[in-house]
């Protein structure tokens, strides 16, 4: 893959007084400080809600349209010892939802319990006809969904008819035509009322089980024989689901991600202390999750059955723990395998769309569990919309990723005519199609982006100063981690460098490493070959420590090179 050409964006300086002013009140660098004034923090009060998130700050969940009746369903059914199903989602943020209402439940005393989540390519995702014959099998006296529900208007109306009382839980968009009867909680919803829309469906999750440990409460439900649960200690799940669904980690979601890291690392549960051992991790961090621990999650709903990732997460066995990991970890291989040949595949097909406002691909090789990987990656190479899709069972399925500046949940909602199915968000969002409409939805779509692209379309890369080596101390760099964690909506911090003078090394034939004076290396992966032919005069990095056997240096990761 291609490294495309971006437009640097140098942060604008902001006011000296307000620079000192904060330098002085908190003894930063002031770098450190322009980045918070920036990103909206600059009182006392912001600051220190900002770099010492509360968990006495998540709002409170009975807010959420639908939460008492959601309780007061829920607590009915845990007394009355009803079957009660919880419906997932494959993928990280519906795998940890599950998770953590699973857990809750149990320790709630709902011995009649269970989970369904849907196989991708057997079912399609969320509450679908085949996943309601399912249920209805199960014979489910109350079904909760988790990551999914809200446009499903038609399989809602079915339990309901077959006398399963449901909760939909979930946290995306929906057309109002598609919105389930019943009760629903989700922050998204035209009629809630709640004030943060970009909490993930984890965390919608999570919000039912504090509302539903208060209401317990007050029935005077938790005794010696079934203690009151700590929910800081599902948090870990929370964070997980969190950063995989590439929200903002702001407001609660950065309140729930900083304390899930916390127990993750101070209080590991078993599941965590497998992937610490197995990716040879000792700090985890929101990057940790996003690229070493999701993936593997995400590998088993993509590949094979997601419910084997829900069973590895509470499982208290360490043997069985281990060769789940294991397992999940060759799934995640046979992942990456899968994706290097569909990405030939698709590069080759781009070639003949490029010049085209988005790509459109479709292939027999796709496979649907890869698709939105692969958008992603063209999305990287392209810069423009991309939707990869597979044939399946006489439609085409598939997945699309955006860039900021096209709505792709909009795009498909403009072409629902000739869709079967579609949902998501702006950025990332999955539909079904009959073949036979292919062209008429292309052409719809392209209409679409022509109308809302600009003519000219660059990436940008914005960054936050200017460094020269001597100014990277581990006192910046540990301020730098004060803005932790690091994801959609709170960005890792980028500066600019001069690239090295002296010869780099190369790391297995693809990778580049500077080793300065003193503690500090510069690594840039897969930049081996454009760097051989062209070295460039200037790096875009983000900064971080590196620990190997005691040893603690500054690393410099290589985002983007100019000349």
């Amino acid at each position: 893959m291609k490294f495309l050409k971006k437009q640097w964006n140098h942060s604008s300086n902001m006011d000296s007084e307000e620079v000192k002013r904060l330098c002085d009140e908190w003894d930063f660098h002031p770098l450190v400080a322009g980045i918070l004034l920036r990103r909206g923090f600059g009182t006392q009060e912001d600051i220190k809600s900002f770099l010492q998130p509360s968990l006495n700050n998540l709002r409170e969940p009975f807010q959420l349209r639908h939460m008492q009746q959601a309780v007061e369903l829920l607590q009915e059914a845990i007394f009355n010892n009803s079957h009660i199903i919880i419906l997932g989602d494959y993928d990280v943020d519906g795998i940890t939802a599950t998770a953590l209402l699973l857990d809750f439940l149990r320790s709630s005393g709902a011995a009649n319990l269970d989970f369904f989540i849907p196989n991708r390519l057997k079912h399609g995702y969320g509450l679908t006809e085949a996943s309601t014959d399912i249920l209805l099998e199960m014979k489910a006296d109350l079904v909760i969904t988790v990551d999914n529900g809200i446009t499903a208007a038609k399989e809602i109306s079915r339990l309901h008819e077959a006398g399963v009382k449901t909760i939909v839980t979930d946290h995306h968009l929906a057309e109002k035509s598609l919105l389930p009867p019943g009760i629903v909680v989700n922050p998204n919803h035209p009629e809630c009322q709640y004030s943060f829309k970009k909490i993930s469906g984890c965390g919608v999750a999570l919000k039912l089980v504090m509302a539903l440990r208060k209401s317990l409460r007050n029935q005077e439900w938790w005794n010696s024989r079934r203690p009151e649960p700590n929910l800081r200690d599902c948090l870990d799940l929370a964070a997980l689901g969190t950063v995989a669904d590439v929200v903002p980690l702001l407001d609660e979601n950065r309140i729930i991600t900083y304390h899930g890291l916390q127990v993750m690392n101070e209080k590991p549960r078993l599941a965590i202390q497998v992937l610490k051992t197995l990716k040879k991790v000792e700090t985890i961090t929101s990057r940790t999750l996003a690229f070493q621990f999701a993936p593997l999650m995400n590998a088993a709903g993509r590949l094979k059955d997601a419910d084997m990732a829900v069973r590895f997460l509470l499982s208290d066995d360490r043997e069985e723990a281990e060769k789940m990991a294991k397992i999940l970890a060759s799934t995640n291989l046979e992942r990456r395998e899968t994706e290097s040949e569909m990405i030939e595949t698709a590069l080759k097909l781009a070639e003949e769309q490029k010049n085209d406002p988005a790509l459109i691909l479709t292939s027999p090789e796709f496979h649907e569990g890869v698709n939105g990987i692969v958008a992603t990656r063209l999305v990287e190479s392209f810069y423009k919309p991309v939707l990869i899709l597979s044939e399946s069972e006489g439609n085409l399925k598939g997945s699309g990723r955006s860039i900021p500046e096209l709505n792709l949940k909009e795009a498909l909602s403009d072409c629902s005519e000739f869709l079967v199915r579609f949902g998501g968000h702006a950025a990332a969002a999955g539909c079904s199609l009959i073949p036979g409409h292919l062209a008429e939805f292309r052409e719809r779509f392209f209409t679409f982006c022509n109308e809302r692209l600009p003519t000219s379309l660059v990436p940008k890369l914005q960054l936050d100063g200017t460094l020269d080596y001597p100014e990277l101390t581990e006192l910046f760099v540990e301020q730098l981690n004060l803005l932790q964690p690091f994801g959609e909506g709170n960005p890792e911090p980028i500066f600019s460098v001069n690239t090295p003078r002296k010869p780099f090394t190369r790391i297995k034939q693809k990778h580049v490493k500077w080793k300065l004076n003193g503690n500090i290396e510069v690594i840039g992966w897969n930049r081996s070959e454009s760097f051989t032919n062209d070295l460039p005069s200037q790096l875009a990095v983000s900064l971080g420590f590196q620990e190997f056997r005691g040893q603690r240096s500054i690393q410099l990761t290589i985002k983007d090179a100019q000349k």
